[in-house]
């Protein structure tokens, strides 16, 4: 079976390459902070920071924000890319149970596929994150050390040296990560009946439904109760007190809202698509934008890896800079101006994690190259025209952009009620300031970006025979 899951990899490899640069990317940032840690918590560390008038013990909180990021980063792409690994080879695996292959056989092929994968990003990301460490931490705590009260007095830290835990620790967390994904998809696909395969209702009948309603429903609950527990709060009589709980209060609510939607992408996909369906029926014009609302619906599995990414990023990020605008406005009425912001390190960090995001996003895209090829080969071949194909891709990744901005909104909906309930209460009206340029701004170039991927993907094949397409597929 091995043997078989190696031919796979190899005969379609330029597909799994972009899978492959995301792991390595997520893994090599997981190393870079991995070498933070080990190193500012040496004994040669300690000693140089405890000797210049500094806790050592500062040099880590300021660093739990790049950590916090890392790991959510991490969790949400890697089990993004398992998932959409097992997608992507389901029907595969399908026709060997057909062929009289045992579910424990799809299983263990399915684990070492996505294992092959994961190590093939995770081994030069780990190594990489070795040269990234050695020309960032040691400027990053540098850099931190000036933000101390008194400056940075004689700290003069230890030479770097990179970790071999840290690349051992990076490296596992980058494959285990990356394997937890394909868990929950790859019993579903051993589970497929061969004559459910046969008759194309393996996507129709999703196991695990259930545990990620309960699961994305509860998170989504937390979120609702810190709004609604927030709004109902007394105001504390300290104003840097009570901003500062607003602030803490209205990300933690956008970050469990924004886990709940990506949990239930799969489920709430479909009703966005039919109400996007729904609005386009009157329109004759819109009739290939209709056809590409069903086809949406019928791969809702991929399509769901494909939004969750996006909608994480865009969502995430209109939660951060909501709260950081608001608080600047809300601090200024209340009578404590503040200086003039600098978002720059903000900018960077939320800007690399949309990056990855986008990244994870075209992986899954590209993931399921070979069902874009069949797609559009079976369309010409029921009559339509390459330049209604092209119309066709257009409206489809349009679609995906539009899920993600509905889904993008929850968090920002929910973290921006309590930032307007908790500033009432400090200057007597609500104050919320969403970056609504930015992030339409984020949606349209998510939209360019799916809609070349895929293009680019069918474009070599829509005028050729469709005998080749299908051959190919």
């Amino acid at each position: 079976m091995l043997k078989h899951v190696l031919r796979i990899f190899r005969s379609d490899f330029r597909s799994w390459v972009p899978t492959i640069v995301v792991i390595g990317l997520v893994t090599m940032l997981i190393g870079a902070c991995m070498n933070q840690f080990v190193w500012t918590n040496s004994d040669g560390f300690v000693t140089a920071a405890t000797d210049a008038g500094l806790d050592p013990a500062a040099f880590g909180i300021v660093s739990v924000t790049i950590y916090v990021l890392v790991a959510v980063l991490s969790f949400f792409v890697l089990t993004v890319v398992g998932s959409a690994t097992v997608e992507r080879t389901r029907n595969t695996f399908a026709q060997w149970r057909l062929a009289g292959a045992s579910p424990r056989q799809i299983r263990v092929s399915l684990w070492s596929l996505v294992g092959l994968a994961s190590v093939a990003g995770a081994l030069p990301g780990s190594l990489l994150a070795i040269g990234l460490s050695v020309a960032a931490v040691p400027l990053f705590n540098q850099m931190a050390a000036v933000s101390f009260p008194g400056g940075i007095g004689g700290f003069e830290p230890p030479a770097f040296h990179p970790s071999a835990l840290a690349w051992a620790a990076s490296f596992s967390l980058g494959v285990v990560t990356c394997m937890l994904g394909a868990l929950l998809p790859s019993r579903r696909a051993a589970g497929v009946e061969p004559v459910e395969a046969v008759r194309g209702l393996v996507t129709r009948r999703r196991r695990g439904a259930w545990a990620r309603r309960v699961l994305g429903a509860l998170l989504l609950a937390v979120a609702f109760t810190l709004a609604f527990a927030g709004a109902l709060a007394p105001a504390h009589p300290e104003v840097g007190v009570e901003a500062t709980g607003m602030v803490n209060a209205a990300i933690q609510a956008g970050l469990f809202a924004a886990g709940g939607v990506y949990v239930l992408g799969a489920e709430l996909a479909p009703a966005v698509l039919a109400l996007a369906r729904t609005l386009l029926r009157p329109f004759r014009s819109a009739a290939v934008g209709v056809l590409a609302t069903r086809s949406a619906r019928a791969n809702v599995d991929t399509n769901a890896n494909t939004i969750a990414p996006l909608a994480a990023a865009i969502g995430l990020a209109g939660v951060i800079f909501s709260v950081m605008q608001s608080y600047q406005v809300t601090m200024r009425e209340a009578g404590f101006p503040q200086s003039s912001p600098n978002y720059s390190d903000t900018v960077v960090m939320t800007g690399l994690f949309g990056f990855v995001c986008l990244l994870t996003s075209v992986a899954v895209i590209t993931l399921s190259g070979r069902d874009a090829v069949r797609e559009q080969a079976l369309l010409r071949t029921a009559g339509m025209t390459p330049r209604q194909v092209f119309a066709l891709t257009g409206w489809q990744s349009f679609l995906l952009a539009l899920c993600a901005a509905v889904f993008a909104l929850v968090p920002i909906g929910i973290a921006g009620s309590l930032l307007m309930s908790r500033s009432n209460l400090l200057v007597g009206h609500p104050i919320l300031n969403v970056p609504w340029i930015g992030l339409t701004i984020a949606v349209l170039a998510c939209w360019g970006t799916v809609f070349i991927v895929q293009w680019v993907q069918i474009a070599p094949w829509i005028h050729r025979e469709n005998a080749l397409s299908l051959r190919r597929a």
